[in-house]
């Protein structure tokens, strides 16, 4: 049979971080710096399989069976009450929908903005999936240029000044792959832009409460002024990325708007938001934050410690102040192709920037590195590994 697909599921690129991994599974001793996972110490267990025993035998029914659409109120009243106190986010007018993991908001958001031709805004260099989400509904992914304060305003501006712009995409916290925290300023700046321009701000922030250092910057949410950021968060970083919980919190007209596309796809699973919300009812968060936090600032360090004692001194690292990745780049003269090739052939993964281009002609110069999976004695190794790598090609 001959298949035949739309224009825009044409052309799009498999993911390289997936790449990576496959390729490492027939390498002895592989060591991956390419996945996003977080570290499995992090991962409350104990506390997981308590409250999902507990949740199963209290009421067996109340989960077997479909849920509501919009998810379990006490959790959503319970990130409600956190957003608007601890984060300081508006509350008059606001709605919050709970999703399976903060990625579903990715797909939900351009299904409801984007017609055919219509374009999205994002960081040159982000989240493979957010700018991939726009191409399937046949919008156009348009890559703003960076600085090391983030999306440049002006750049930012002239593109929206063409027209035919929806929304804005942004993690202005520990971006990924970046690692880069947006200063107020450049959040502001940028907000000023969207209401000058009429765009929607999505403002993904599934790393900020995995800060190790610095201190924490206001959410561009807490700016909103007229319902146009959205706000999206996630407990998969902080407490399980398997149970896939996550949220969006934003003006009541446009998150009714997303939840009513989102009602095409059904309900989420009950069962697991019921587990998040009986483990938050236990715990102490605010102390498991700072745990957590703990443990990836040691391992951050160890790796940027380790990357400048082990690589070629024209290797420019990126630390950054919280989350997951860590960033390097090299000389614009080095073939990142062959070098990522032969990382992979020396045992260990790394992801070349190309994986996160919204423009593929603009590949970029730089590796992504996650320090967050692998044990402190695997980075160790892992970074000798890739500094002999680096002196090879740089």
């Amino acid at each position: 049979m001959e298949y035949r697909f739309p224009e825009k599921v044409m052309g799009k690129r498999d993911s390289l971080i997936r790449e990576i991994a496959e390729k490492g599974r027939a390498i002895p001793g592989f060591l991956s710096f390419a996945m996003g996972n977080p570290a499995p110490e992090s991962i409350p267990v104990e506390c997981l399989q308590q409250c999902a025993a507990e949740v199963f035998s209290e009421d067996p029914m109340a989960v077997l069976q479909y849920g509501p659409m919009e998810g379990d109120g006490k959790l959503a009243a319970w990130i409600r009450n956190r957003l608007t106190g601890a984060k300081g986010l508006p509350e008059d007018g606001q709605r919050l929908l709970l999703l399976t993991g903060s990625g579903k908001a990715l797909g939900l958001l351009p299904r409801t903005l984007c017609a055919e031709g219509d374009r999205a805004f994002c960081d040159s260099f982000t989240f493979p999936n957010a700018f991939n989400s726009v191409k399937n509904v046949g919008g156009i992914p348009v890559g703003i240029p960076m600085d090391e304060k983030g999306m440049i305003p002006e750049a930012l501006e002239k593109e929206a000044a063409k027209g035919g712009g929806k929304y804005v995409y942004l993690i202005p916290n520990f971006q990924n792959p970046t690692g880069m925290t947006m200063p107020f300023e450049r959040r502001r700046e940028l907000y000023e832009v969207a209401r000058k321009y009429d765009l929607i701000i999505y403002e993904d922030d599934p790393y900020g409460e995995i800060r190790f250092s610095g201190e924490a910057v206001p959410a561009i949410k807490s700016l909103d002024e007229d319902g146009r950021v959205l706000y999206v968060g996630s407990f998969s970083k902080t407490l399980s990325a398997g149970l896939r919980v996550g949220f969006l919190y934003g003006a009541g007209e446009l998150v009714g708007k997303i939840a009513s596309v989102k009602g095409a796809d059904g309900q989420d699973p009950l069962f697991n938001q019921k587990i998040i919300e009986k483990c938050l009812e236990k715990m102490d968060y605010e102390a498991h934050l700072k745990e957590i936090s703990a443990i990836y600032g040691k391992k951050c360090m160890a790796m940027a410690e380790g990357l400048k004692k082990a690589c070629a001194p024209s290797l420019g690292i990126h630390v950054p102040e919280g989350g997951m990745f860590l960033w390097v780049t090299v000389p614009e003269t080095v073939d990142v192709d062959a070098m990522s090739d032969a990382a992979l052939k020396a045992g260990v993964g790394v992801v070349k920037s190309a994986a996160f281009a919204v423009d593929p002609q603009k590949a970029g110069h730089a590796f992504r590195l996650n320090f967050s999976a692998p044990t402190l004695e695997q980075i160790e190794e892992g970074v000798k590994r890739f500094g002999e790598v680096t002196k090879e090609f740089c």
